[in-house]
This record gives structure tokens, C-alpha cells and sequence, in this order.
């Protein structure tokens, strides 16, 4: 393993012998889970060290996200407990708190992530939350930790003409269930954390292509999410293993919202079953469905000025004495999530959008109406851009492009495109990174940091 070679992978290997090939101030936002030195089996890595060497590795692995970080970048450590009794526990937080003090880290905020479900205990509470620190590599006086709310507001329970157009920040205790048994999302990796907790962290604290980094990366949960919002990842996992999986699952996912939503809106409507099509039956089918493929329609629901600034994320435009009713029409557009309600949307193109974003990104389903409105209006404006230049060229890029990110669901044969399989399940129970079908595909570290 080279220093040429870790940009959009997940490298197989001991994240201290890794860690020294990413450059000096190259990541943006690390966002991983470590150990928690509780006897689990990782398949591969010794997770009961006495509490000494369980310090010592843990400093090392600091020193080297503090090394790699930028200034003003953000470190999201999240832990929950250790224990040298069975009855009695130690928070991880707490433990290795003089760590990241000795190094110089700075906490900016303390994180819960509060779950249902989890291991009933007798003798005490059953432990329903982790704990997210997010640590902050200081800089220069006018070197500040990024963070941008508006991508991750939430909706909200009550309308008030006082709130914000698309939502209230969501606060720092986040309740998001843990992965279910058996769903799309969960692969043999025993501590799977939530696509949504990465989403928050990838949206509220980076921009598109800075690059991230999970030194535990586990199921690459935080590499997939970064792929699917347009940022570029490096992972690091010891388990020959799960690292296999999470390849194969990095496979899966398409790079940056454009790619990632048209792939959903394709697998719905264009490749019903495994099959081949060209690239003309392709635009031909997806402009069909997208038509008029404008939003200048919806200006007979909504108000143009009000129109413009949902498109473009403006809250200061909308009125006081109009939210009601902007909401009110938003919802009738986008029902809220887990509603019986059913779309009044006639022109059928914002739903559809709508509906593949929520396949996409779960954190969706956290979101209002009007945010909603808005991220639909961005993935069209974002795929009118690239059809500009000429429908017929602008389609053959997109679809090249599409086929080459998403591996290990479509395949490209010159103009045409074969989906390999509809399968999302993740769970292999026997595979070896070296037998993979489809090698990851990179930038190298040389060509993204020059």
C-alpha cells in the first residue's frame, strides 16, 4: 500500500501502519468508531487489552488523525462504555478524555445518539444511547471548525410563522434507531451505526469533494455516505472480512447526489429486471417520466417569488403571514413521512425525486416539506446543468459515469448499460478482498493533493 493508492478506498490493514501515508493536513472530518475493548469479536483485532495498552493504541490513533486533519477540522469520536467487572462500567468519553486534551484537541460540542431497542439488561437500565464527542483540530486565529446547519434541518412538530422556512437545527441529541437485523443496511459487522448519523456529520461539516476518513471503518457505513454525497473517503479496516464486505458495498453506491438519485429513479423505472438497454432508450424513458422537466408548472401552486427561493435555499423571502400556507401546499406536494397522505403532486416530477432521494439518503425522512422541495430542485438544476452542452452528449456522460461509480450494480458495454443484479442485501458469509469482482476505482492521493 502506497501513498498513491487510498483516495475512494477502503485499504485493508492496521490502521497505525495506514495512517502515515495520508498526508499532513488532508482531511477535512473523521468520523469512526473505535474498539471499546469489551471482548468483541472483530475478526482480527484483540479487543481486551489491559486498560494501559488500550490508552497507548488509542493515543497513537489520535496523534495520527490530529497530524492528518486540517486546521479547523472536525474529529467525531464516537464511544459508549468499557467495563473490568461485569457489573460495574467505565464511559469511553470519559477514559480517554486526558488524551485529546494532551494532544491539543479542542471539544466543540458533546453528541447523543439516543436508539430503541438494544440488549435488555436485569441488574440495571438498558443502555439506549452512544456518545458522540466532536473534537476540533485548533488553527490559525481565523481558521474556524466548519459547520453549515441549513443542509441538516429537521422538520419540525408544530407550524409557526416565527420558525425557519426549512426547518429547526436538530440539536445535539439525535434519535435515530439503531440498523435492523435483516434490513438493506446491515452487514455481518456487529456494531453497524446509522447512515444518518454520518449524513449529518458529511453534510453539516464538509463540502463536496473534501476529503474524510473512518481509521475503524467497519461496515463502511461513513465511506458510503461520503461516496453518495459527492466527498472522497478513505477508510481503514483490519478484518480481511469485513473489509470484503464493505468493498462490496462501497460497490454498490454511486458517487454524488446526481448519480445516486438518477440510479434509484433508474432501478424504479427503466431496469424493472436485470436486462440491458442503450443509452437512447435510457434518456428517452427518464426524460419521458421527468417531463416538463421544469419546476416553472409548480408556479400555479406556488407563488413564483416563493417558487425561486425554495429553489434556492432563501428563507429571509418568504413572509410571516404566508408560511402557513406555503407549508400547508408543500405538504400537499411532499407529505410528511410515515403519513397516510398521498401526493396531490399532478405533474408527477418532484415526487418522483422525492421518492428516489428517500431511498438514497434516509436522513430524508427527517426532513420538511420544504427541504424536501428544495434538494429535489437542486438534483434537477444540477442535471439541466449537465445536459446544457447537448442532450445526447450530456446523457452518454452521465450514464458513463454512472456505470463506472456503481460497479457492482451496473456494467458498461460502449453505449449500452447491463444492471448486474437488483440485490442490496450485504451479508457475505464467506468472501476474500483479493477475490472481488470489481477492484475499487480511485483518484490517487498524488493527483487529489497536488
Amino acid at each position: 500500500m502506497t501513498k498513491t493508492d487510498f483516495i475512494d478506498q477502503i485499504a485493508l490493514g492496521d490502521c497505525l501502519e495506514l495512517f502515515p501515508r495520508v498526508p499532513d493536513n488532508s482531511i477535512r472530518t473523521i468520523h469512526t468508531s473505535p474498539p471499546y475493548n469489551i471482548e468483541k469479536d472483530y475478526k482480527g483485532y484483540n479487543d481486551k487489552l489491559v486498560v494501559k495498552d488500550y490508552l497507548d493504541f488509542i493515543e497513537k490513533v489520535l496523534s495520527e488523525c490530529m497530524r492528518s486533519l486540517v486546521p479547523g477540522g472536525s474529529l467525531f469520536w464516537q464511544t459508549g462504555y468499557t467495563t473490568d467487572q461485569e457489573e460495574y462500567i467505565t464511559p469511553l468519553d470519559h477514559l480517554t478524555y486526558p488524551l485529546f486534551q494532551k494532544l491539543g484537541f479542542c471539544l466543540k460540542d458533546r453528541i447523543i445518539w439516543r436508539y430503541w431497542g438494544g440488549m435488555a439488561f436485569k441488574a440495571k437500565f438498558t443502555n439506549k444511547h452512544e456518545t458522540i464527542l466532536w473534537w476540533v483540530k485548533p488553527g490559525q486565529s481565523n481558521t474556524q471548525s466548519k459547520f453549515d446547519v441549513f443542509p441538516v434541518r429537521e422538520a419540525t412538530k408544530f407550524y409557526d410563522p416565527r420558525n425557519n422556512l426549512f426547518g429547526r437545527n436538530p440539536g445535539n441529541v439525535w434519535e435515530v434507531d439503531r440498523v435492523a437485523f435483516g434490513s438493506n443496511g446491515q452487514t455481518s459487522h456487529i456494531a453497524v451505526f446509522p447512515e444518518e448519523i454520518s449524513d449529518r456529520i458529511v453534510l453539516s461539516t464538509t463540502d463536496e469533494n473534501d476529503v474524510v476518513l473512518d481509521p475503524f471503518s467497519g461496515s463502511g457505513t461513513f465511506c458510503k455516505v461520503a461516496k453518495a454525497r459527492g466527498r472522497h473517503f478513505i477508510g481503514f479496516e483490519i478484518s480481511p472480512h469485513y473489509h470484503g464486505e464493505s468493498v462490496q458495498r462501497i460497490s454498490l453506491q454511486a458517487k454524488g447526489e446526481l448519480l445516486s438519485v438518477l440510479s434509484e429513479i433508474l432501478k424504479e423505472h427503466v431496469f424493472i429486471t436485470i436486462g440491458t438497454k442503450g443509452f437512447g432508450a435510457i434518456e428517452d424513458k427518464v426524460m419521458n417520466l421527468l417531463s416538463p422537466f421544469s419546476l416553472e408548472s409548480y408556479k400555479n401552486i406556488i407563488k413564483k417569488p416563493y417558487l425561486d427561493a425554495l429553489c434556492a435555499g432563501q428563507e429571509d423571502v418568504v413572509k410571516k403571514s404566508d408560511k402557513i400556507k406555503l407549508w400547508n401546499d408543500l405538504e400537499e406536494l411532499l407529505p410528511p413521512f410515515g403519513t397516510s397522505k398521498s401526493s396531490k403532486d399532478s405533474f408527477g416530477l418532484v415526487s418522483i425525486i422525492d421518492r428516489a432521494y428517500m431511498r438514497v439518503f434516509k436522513l430524508h425522512k427527517a426532513y420538511s416539506s420544504a427541504m424536501r422541495f428544495y434538494y429535489a430542485a437542486k438534483w434537477l438544476a444540477i442535471l439541466q446543468s449537465n445536459l446544457a452542452g447537448g442532450r445526447k452528449e450530456g446523457w452518454a456522460k452521465i450514464l458513463t459515469s454512472l456505470a463506472e461509480s456503481e460497479t457492482g450494480t451496473y456494467f458498461l458495454t460502449e453505449d449500452k448499460i447491463t444492471i448486474r443484479s437488483r440485490r442490496k442485501k450485504l451479508k457475505i458469509d464467506t468472501i476474500e478482498s483479493s477475490s472481488l469482482e470489481n477492484p475499487q476505482e480511485s483518484l490517487t492521493t498524488q493527483q487529489l493533493f497536488r
